[in-house]
C-alpha cells in the first residue's frame, strides 16, 4: 500500500513525451534589490558620523605641516640667494604665501606646481585657517591689506619678527599654534593652551 502511494504521484511518462524540470532563477526581484539598497544606505548613515571622528582634525595637522614646511623654505632660501624671503597668509587665513621680499610681494606670480625651486609658492589650506598673534597673544598688525606676514627671513637664517605665533584652526577642534623664533628662524608647535572656565 505504501509502494502505490508513492507510485501514484510520481510522473508518468509515455513515450515521445518531453521531461520537464523546475528551472531555477537566475538573478533578484526588483523587490529583493531594493530591500539590499535600504539595508545598506541605513548601513551608511549609521557608519558615517564614526568615519568623521577618525579623520579628526588631520586637516588641522596638515595645515601645521604646511606652515611649518614652508617657514623652513623660506629660511633655506634666504640663505642660499642672499634676498630676504617673505612668508604671510592672506586676510582671511585661507592661504599662504613664499615670496621675495620685495615691494612687489603680492603681486609675484605664484608657480602652477609647488616645488622647492618655485621662487614663489602659494598654497591654500583645506578646511583649516590661519591666524597670527604675538607672545603676548594680541593679535599681531603686520598686514598689507591682502597678506599678513607671518616672518621674515633675512640671508643670515635669522627672522625679522621674533616670537610670531602662527595660530591653526579647524571647525570645533582647539588650536594649534606654532611658535617662530627669530634668532634661529626655526619654528616649534607649542602644547595646547588649556581651556579657561572650567571647573575644578
Amino acid at each position: 500500500m505504501r509502494g502505490a502511494a508513492i507510485r501514484s504521484f510520481a510522473p508518468v511518462l509515455t513515450r515521445g513525451e518531453p521531461v520537464t524540470t523546475r528551472q531555477t532563477r537566475s538573478g533578484f526581484t526588483v523587490l529583493e534589490l531594493m530591500v539590499v539598497m535600504a539595508l545598506l544606505l541605513i548601513l551608511a548613515l549609521v557608519a558615517l558620523p564614526s568615519f568623521e571622528g577618525l579623520r579628526g582634525n588631520s586637516r588641522q595637522k596638515a595645515a601645521v605641516d604646511l606652515v611649518r614646511t614652508r617657514i623652513a623654505n623660506a629660511r633655506t632660501r634666504a640663505m642660499e640667494t642672499g634676498v630676504p624671503h617673505r612668508l604671510a597668509i592672506s586676510t582671511d587665513g585661507t592661504k599662504i604665501r613664499l615670496a621675495p621680499d620685495v615691494p612687489e610681494f603680492a603681486e609675484l606670480p605664484p608657480a602652477e606646481f609647488s616645488s622647492s625651486g618655485a621662487k614663489v609658492n602659494e598654497d591654500s589650506l583645506d578646511r583649516a585657517t590661519a591666524g597670527l598673534q604675538t607672545q603676548d597673544g594680541t593679535p599681531a598688525a603686520f598686514s598689507d591689506g591682502t597678506w599678513t606676514t607671518i616672518a621674515t627671513f633675512k640671508p643670515d637664517g635669522t627672522c625679522v619678527e621674533d616670537n610670531a605665533i602662527v595660530t591653526i584652526n579647524e571647525g570645533d577642534f582647539p588650536p594649534m599654534r606654532i611658535h617662530i623664533r627669530g634668532v634661529t628662524g626655526t619654528s616649534r608647535i607649542l602644547p595646547a593652551q588649556p581651556t579657561t572656565g572650567a571647573s575644578q
